[in-house]
């Protein structure tokens, strides 16, 4: 099973400031917004629970702050919406070693049954006549936000996501 985790910034993105900028300047005039979050993307056991492992890693700060972020996941061929989904383009490293976090998430925030973990920045692009096409994030994405030679990016449509609460009663460090 693969289980996307969305993490966002509840506080101003310089990030994707700078980025919107940019694209400005790169000739992307009508562009109004850019939003960008992290994607770690989970493969797990088949019987794992979704809901706790997410509760985990909202536990795990080397990843998430709950005083600067959003946490929401979506499980591959989970729910869908009715509505037409925005798209978003995925942008990852071709060659991320993840094997330390993925050990450290197993053992000191006791999230048994993940396998593998990929990361990758999630860019979701609007202008003047709403959410950017297809071809309008390809582009962003050839021009700045990915590096040919070392990433790779896939558009993709931006999959319906269950939001996250933190609650003082979650669970604790190694399942304590």
């Amino acid at each position: 099973m693969r289980i996307d985790v969305v993490i966002e910034l509840i506080i101003p993105d310089n990030t994707a400031f700078t980025v919107l900028t940019a694209l400005r300047h790169l000739g992307y005039a009508e562009l109004q917004a850019v939003d960008r979050a992290e994607h770690i993307i989970l493969t797990t056991d088949e019987n794992a629970q979704p809901s706790e492992l997410v509760a985990h890693l909202a536990q795990a700060e080397v990843v998430f702050n709950p005083n600067k972020h959003r946490l929401s996941y979506s499980v591959e061929n989970g729910a869908t919406s009715t509505e037409p989904a925005e798209l978003e383009a995925l942008v990852s490293d071709k060659d991320g070693d993840n094997s330390r976090l993925v050990r450290l998430l197993t053992t000191t925030f006791g999230m048994s049954g993940v396998r593998d973990i990929e990361r990758a920045v999630g860019w979701r692009l609007r202008d003047t006549h709403g959410p950017a096409s297809r071809e309008r994030l390809e582009w962003a994405c050839r021009e700045l936000l990915a590096n040919r030679i070392s990433q790779r990016y896939d558009i993709r449509p931006r999959p319906h996501a269950a939001s996250v609460r933190e609650t003082a009663a979650g669970p604790t460090k190694g399942g304590r």
